[in-house]
């Protein structure tokens, strides 16, 4: 069973305080049984719902040996994962949770410009302080 990320729990807990209801913790998009592959995305999903919206969330703690490196793994496991979620429940939008921090450090450059600008990522941007969401990206 996949591990859940550092700051699975926080993105929980900001989700809940703007309001959503996490219907599902533990998430997992495994991959189709003829590709001999294991889960899509490494860490379990959140979903949740506000209104009519509803939407999965990938959260990720970019601790990896490098920006570019984080987003380059992310963005594959995201492609991957946003694939099998709309086949499994088309009505949810795909997100991956991020940090203050990493945003700032790994999506204000010019290769995070781009995968945000060309929509191949949605981001919620959290503070891990205050457990709450301080942007999403683009916005809804």
């Amino acid at each position: 069973m996949p591990t859940q990320d550092l700051y699975h729990d926080v993105v929980r807990n900001a989700l809940r305080k703007d309001g959503w209801r996490i219907t599902h913790t533990a998430l997992q998009l495994k991959a189709a049984p003829d590709s001999r592959g294991g889960e899509l995305w490494e860490g379990q999903l959140l979903v949740a719902e506000k209104d009519e919206r509803k939407i999965a969330v990938a959260v990720n703690s970019f601790v990896g040996r490098s920006n570019l490196a984080d987003i380059t793994q992310t963005f594959g496991q995201l492609a991957l994962s946003r694939s099998r979620l709309q086949t499994m429940a088309p009505e949810r939008v795909l997100y991956l949770a991020v940090r203050q921090a990493t945003y700032s450090a790994c999506f204000a450059g010019a290769e995070g410009v781009l995968l945000l600008e060309k929509k191949h990522m949605q981001l919620i941007v959290f503070d891990p302080g205050a457990e709450t969401i301080v942007q999403w990206v683009p916005r809804f």
